[in-house]
């Protein structure tokens, strides 16, 4: 979870596809807007700094398992709460309890506020009945890229039609997605932590070669390797 408070000057910033699902709240003035994001894609948005906001970023899975959300409900965009239908959307997206708790959150700083949501989720855990973690161990072990995610299936009794099929439904992707996100993930982390050459990242990252690293790297980072470590690490130096 994290939250953001008033810096002088809006910012640009770039979410990575993960898998993961953000559900963000901003304090306006008027009436708190709630909104719900997954993205599948590289977003790029310019985020309002003038304004309160608090958000949860839920891992792979933790949106399904914890609150029953089903990720290509709000994939690729911003799916905002309405307030005229606040008690259908709630209901339909199993969100039950989290206006009273927004409401309160006005009356807290942002480490309040933390907390106050975090008990909320807690208390929604609780309520959850017991499933399966057989999908988030293989969404765990296809992050560390250690073995195909149809092998990491067979091991625990998946098909891989069945497979695809939870997987999609849980996590809103596909198995070959999960792998590219995962890569993405750990290329981004070398290009930063190292000063290796970009052939070398790739081989570790599982490419093929340096031109298949910079072709699927800009495909969902929509920028080449090189452009990436150039800008993250000019950013570090001025900071």
């Amino acid at each position: 979870m994290g939250a953001s408070g008033h810096p002088n000057e809006p910012r640009t910033e770039k979410f990575y596809p993960d898998a993961g699902a953000s559900l963000s709240i901003k304090l306006s003035s008027s009436r708190p807007v709630i909104t719900l994001c997954f993205n599948r894609r590289t977003l790029i948005e310019t985020l309002d700094t003038t304004t309160p906001c608090l958000g949860i970023r839920f891992k792979a899975a933790g949106a399904h398992s914890l609150l029953g959300l089903l990720p290509e409900a709000f994939a690729d965009t911003y799916h905002r709460v309405d307030n005229e239908l606040e008690e259908l959307s709630l209901q339909k997206l199993r969100l039950q309890g989290l206006m009273p708790v927004v409401e309160r959150l006005y009356q807290l700083d942002s480490q309040q506020g933390l907390r106050l949501l975090e008990t909320w989720l807690l208390d929604r855990l609780k309520s959850q009945l017991p499933t399966t973690s057989r999908i988030t161990t293989i969404v765990q072990a296809i992050g560390e890229l250690q073995l195909p995610p149809q092998q990491l299936g067979t091991t625990l009794g998946f098909t891989r039609r069945t497979l695809e099929r939870k997987l999609k439904r849980e996590v809103g992707v596909t198995p070959g997605q999960l792998v590219a996100y995962a890569r993405l993930n750990r290329a981004r982390h070398g290009l930063l932590a190292t000063t290796l050459p970009l052939a070398e990242i790739a081989l570790q990252c599982g490419y093929y070669d340096q031109a298949h690293f910079t072709h699927a790297f800009q495909s969902l980072a929509y920028e080449t390797p090189a452009a990436y470590r150039k800008r993250k690490l000019s950013q570090i130096y001025k900071a």
